[in-house]
């Protein structure tokens, strides 16, 4: 304890340990806003009306994973490795380009999906998924803004990014609780989309991307995806897209989404014990890439973090629960506990998997993802079927636990080998 004290009292000096710091605080309001905006949206549109629109999150979440190909890998790889800032605000706008190419195979889709999923009914939420899927390329833009911009280290604007829709969303949500006290559940999918458009201009402007040798710098984007990018999707497919499939899973599974609603929001909560490993591991992206190993100090810092904020929510589950979202969600407290534990292993699974992406070992975390979602794939589909949202935070710790230790298996051997 007293060695990560002192690391902590030392760091300021460090530009990359006051970029972490300033991401964590960014993250921790965003946090809180995200528990005031779920909040005020359990009380908006009620338990089945959130969960259905939980159930679009998922979706739009697994297309995330799909419509990908390890384009955003590669570009988070090639601006990391270079020094030439219009090289990679040439990659930006690459990168911005095949937004849209995948936004109109994933539109094509997602309206396959909603014709002949057995989830979807012709009513209400059919033609809610059908109106939100021309605004529905944001969410490959979120794909982008967070590959490239911990790669080019605009540790600042990437706070940004995930800050302004919480904040423009919380206000908005507010006011139609407090003077609306009603409103469809399209209006605010649509509501959603447009604090996402303007945080996004404002990424767009900063960024300032250029059209100086755009044929070079997409192929460059084309042979790195090759080399190492599919790599790495192939293996993210498997794994983060069964992650995605477990609120899909629990619909299908289940008689209603309400209870893809309560693990959407026990996701939420347990989140952040796999983000605190995440956040440290991008404010290092960049040195990752030059170093040899990573510091002692910092693994300390992270499994110090980690730890205390797992205590934390295990123990104050029920009271987090009650002031956010009512005691009438308190059955999701057990399902919050499990995550918990869950996201622990994937965060510490991750801190390293940012090392060993930075080294550009696409098929060593092509290997690894595709065991761990392999596992969680199976997990989700037998214990989603026996014990429903809880079955699903189960195969949660499973698939993290089997993440975290072929990660560092990887890790040991790439330091092994130097």
């Amino acid at each position: 304890m007293m060695k990560l004290i002192y690391f902590l009292r030392e760091g300021y000096k460090n530009e990359n340990i006051i970029q972490a710091f300033w991401l964590l605080v960014s993250t921790v309001v965003g946090l809180v806003l995200g528990f005031v905006t779920n909040s005020l949206l359990t009380r908006i549109l009620g338990k089945e009306l959130y969960g259905d629109y939980a159930l679009l999150f998922n979706i739009y979440s697994f297309c995330q994973i799909i419509f990908n190909f390890g384009i955003f890998y590669t570009i988070s790889r090639l601006v990391a490795i270079t020094n030439d800032t219009n090289k990679a605000r040439g990659y930006y706008l690459v990168g911005s380009f095949f937004v849209a190419i995948l936004f109109v195979v994933m539109a094509i889709s997602v309206i396959g999906y909603a014709f002949f999923s057995e989830n979807m009914d012709k009513g209400s939420l059919f033609k809610v998924l059908l109106i939100s899927i021309p605004f529905s390329w944001v969410y490959l833009l979120t794909t982008l803004n967070e590959n490239y911009l911990p790669g080019d280290n605009k540790i600042s604007l990437l706070s940004w990014s995930r800050l302004l829709p919480k904040i423009f969303l919380t206000a908005i949500l507010a006011a139609i609780f407090f003077y609306l006290k009603k409103i469809d559940l399209i209006s605010i999918i649509l509501l959603n989309y447009l604090t996402f458009i303007i945080a996004y201009i404002y990424v767009f402007i900063k960024v300032k991307p250029t059209f100086t040798q755009f044929r070079r710098r997409l192929s460059e984007v084309l042979v790195g995806n090759k080399q190492f990018g599919f790599d790495i999707y192939f293996g993210a497919l498997i794994a983060s897209g069964s992650s995605s499939l477990s609120g899909i899973l629990i619909s299908h599974f289940g008689v209603n989404n309400v209870e893809v609603g309560y693990y959407t929001l026990a996701t939420l909560l347990a989140s952040p014990l796999s983000m605190i490993p995440n956040i440290i591991a991008t404010t290092q992206f960049k040195s990752f890439a030059q170093s040899a190993i990573i510091q002692p100090k910092l693994i300390l810092l992270t499994f110090g973090l980690s730890t205390f904020l797992l205590l934390f929510i295990i123990f104050a589950a029920k009271p987090i629960v009650s002031i956010f979202f009512g005691k009438e969600y308190l059955d999701l407290v057990i399902m919050l506990q499990y995550l918990s534990l869950g996201f622990v292993f994937y965060g510490i699974g991750d801190f390293f998997n940012r090392f060993l992406l930075a080294k550009g070992k696409g098929k060593e975390l092509r290997n690894a993802s595709f065991l761990v979602g392999l596992t969680l794939l199976i997990a989700n589909i037998l214990f989603i079927y026996l014990y429903g949202g809880e079955g699903a935070a189960f195969a949660r710790i499973l698939s993290g636990l089997m993440y975290a230790l072929v990660i560092l298996y990887y890790y040991k051997k790439e330091i092994k080998g130097l």
